[in-house]
């Protein structure tokens, strides 16, 4: 075993954690794009009993799909999906942290590419969601069906706090990776 690996033993509890946490991601990941899915497919609510379900894409009111035409949901798909795009790609490498993180290879600069690379494509899925309304609406006013679409961004703090954990996600593996950079050097000195 090198350096770079810590002893299995010391990391039964990481493992766990590590592996109940990628099969929430990974069911994260598929009900957003169910969600993505079904909000620009489905014509109206869904009753299940008693409940109806809205699923309506970010930005837009309940029955506002149905009553766009074919050409508007296709540019509504694509403006959403780089949002989508990156946020998979995100889950993907957090995924690989993970099982990076699970063979022992926590310090090891594959890992730390891999954490960087989720923070990254965080950051760039929350910006494209918040572009996505407004992006969207200046394009369906200019597709010109005869309904005027308000141009606004909406940024909840939530989103704010998720940006600000990610940037220094992003920073502590900057750091990480010139550690592991600033070790190398100093074993060659040796």
């Amino acid at each position: 075993m090198n350096e770079n690996q810590s002893s299995p033993s010391d990391l039964g509890q990481l493992f766990r954690l590590c592996h109940v946490i990628r099969w929430l991601l990974f069911v994260f990941l598929t009900i957003q794009i169910a969600f993505f899915i079904l909000s620009w497919a489905m014509a109206g609510p869904v009753s299940l009993g008693p409940l109806q379900l809205h699923i309506n894409p970010d930005g837009m009111t309940d029955n506002a799909v149905e009553r766009l035409g074919n050409v508007q949901r296709m540019v509504g798909i694509l403006v959403g999906a780089p949002g989508l795009l990156a946020l998979t790609h995100g889950i993907r490498h957090l995924s690989a942290t993970l099982i990076a993180f699970q063979a022992g290879q926590i310090f090891a600069m594959k890992t730390i590419g891999h954490l960087r690379t989720a923070a990254g494509a965080t950051i760039a899925a929350v910006v494209l969601f918040n572009l996505e309304t407004p992006l969207r609406n200046l394009l369906f006013g200019w597709m010109g069906d005869g309904q005027s679409y308000a141009i606004a961004m909406d940024i909840t703090s939530h989103e704010l706090l998720l940006l600000l954990v990610c940037s220094m996600f992003y920073l502590v593996v900057g750091v990480m990776h010139e550690g592991r950079r600033l070790s190398e050097e100093n074993e060659g000195f040796v």
